[in-house]
């Protein structure tokens, strides 16, 4: 077995000082979605190095967009204009009157590169957003959904790399569970509508069976950074689980 890594007095209060601003990093985020301030998220929180802008990644069941020009256009662009259609439709004073987005990150995991270079943390999520319709009543969802960020250090400052998003449950508030259909109605599902067309399309997550894929993965004690560890498309790959390769399940193909 090889030796566990030491390090110095100094060096473990540095590391611990960077797990306290890698966490004050993801907990600033929930406040910026509370307040729907996705272009300041984008412009504070992410990268801005023109190599890692390259490889950044925003990921959902369903795929990723990669670089942070593709990321703005569908996490900021995209949801303003999606807004303002609302606040037409609504005849609503103001953009996103009647809407309300939490989204808080508990049970945080955070694991420091031996290199201190990168690091990689998941949180869960107990969400909701409430979006308001043209009748003057509201769609209101619950979301349970992993949050699996990829950090990198820029100038000794923490910034979000590649961010995936897996949702386990996605319903509307006050109705029964129990009654929900077993199969998602992917078609009609209004997160994936929103998600649209990534850059890179293919089924990551699909909560049909709980946590059969193990993804995103847990992250795990790690030396270095490498691709095959990335929360971005690069890291991906399909559990090769008999049941479903049996063909049981409709969203498998």
């Amino acid at each position: 077995m090889a030796d566990k890594k030491r390090y110095t007095d100094e060096e473990m209060i540095a590391r611990v000082w960077d797990i306290e601003n890698i966490k004050t990093l993801i907990n600033k985020r929930v406040y910026y979605i509370c307040n729907d301030r996705r272009s300041e998220e984008i412009a504070d929180l992410w990268v801005k190095d023109p190599e890692n802008k390259k490889t950044a990644a925003f990921g959902r069941n369903w795929g990723w967009y990669v670089g942070m020009d593709e990321i703005r256009r569908y996490y900021v662009d995209s949801h303003i204009e999606r807004l303002r259609t609302q606040q037409r439709e609504n005849g609503a004073p103001d953009i996103n009157f009647g809407n309300l987005y939490a989204h808080p990150a508990s049970t945080g995991l955070v694991r420091l590169a031996d290199d201190g270079d990168t690091a990689k943390g998941m949180w869960y999520s107990i969400a909701q957003e409430t979006i308001a319709l043209t009748d003057g009543t509201a769609d209101a969802r619950w979301m349970l959904e992993r949050i699996a960020v990829d950090f990198i250090r820029e100038n000794d400052n923490w910034k979000i790399w590649h961010l995936m998003i897996a949702a386990d449950l996605n319903c509307e508030a006050g109705e029964d569970y129990s009654e929900q259909p077993v199969y998602i109605d992917w078609d009609n599902d209004p997160v994936k509508r929103e998600f649209g067309k990534p850059t890179v399309e293919c089924l990551v997550h699909d909560p049909t069976f709980n946590w059969w894929d193990d993804y995103p993965f847990m992250p795990m004690p790690y030396a270095t950074f490498t691709d095959d560890l990335s929360y971005g498309p690069e890291g991906f790959k399909p559990n090769p689980n008999k049941g479903l390769a049996a063909g049981e399940g409709r969203n498998y193909k």
